[in-house]
């Protein structure tokens, strides 16, 4: 694993649903992922809520660095919410586009009709 390289998703609508908690990925993929790459996620949810979530689907120890609304002023698209330089931002929504665009990160957007663990694939091949 190259541990300079980092894949961050956005939580809500890429990864999870997030009322019931439902995760999107592929668990197992997920941990192949992590395998490769450092993962993180970028979410306007509180801590307390990402927590919980990633505590009921049992990734807590998957993402090594989780910034919530409540870690920072800054708010998406604002691309200061990036603390670490990551290879790709993965996310579902035109904000999080303007975000990697602004720091200047390759984007691969998940819409409704995409299959994040198609995605997901793609990067490990």
């Amino acid at each position: 694993m190259n541990i300079c390289q980092w894949i961050i998703f956005d939580f809500a609508g890429t990864l999870v649903l997030m009322r019931p908690p439902k995760l999107l990925a592929n668990k197992p993929a997920l941990y192949k992922l992590s395998s490769k790459y450092q993962l993180g996620i970028i979410t306007g949810a509180s801590r307390s809520e990402t927590q919980n979530i990633l505590r009921k689907l049992k990734l807590v120890s998957l993402f090594k660095m989780v910034i919530t609304a409540d870690d920072s002023a800054y708010r998406k698209p604002n691309p200061k919410l990036f603390f670490i330089t990551p290879k790709i931002y993965i996310g579902d929504a035109k904000k999080d586009e303007l975000m990697a665009k602004y720091a200047n990160i390759r984007f691969i957007r998940v819409n409704r009709n995409d299959n994040i663990n198609q995605i997901i694939k793609s990067l490990l091949e």
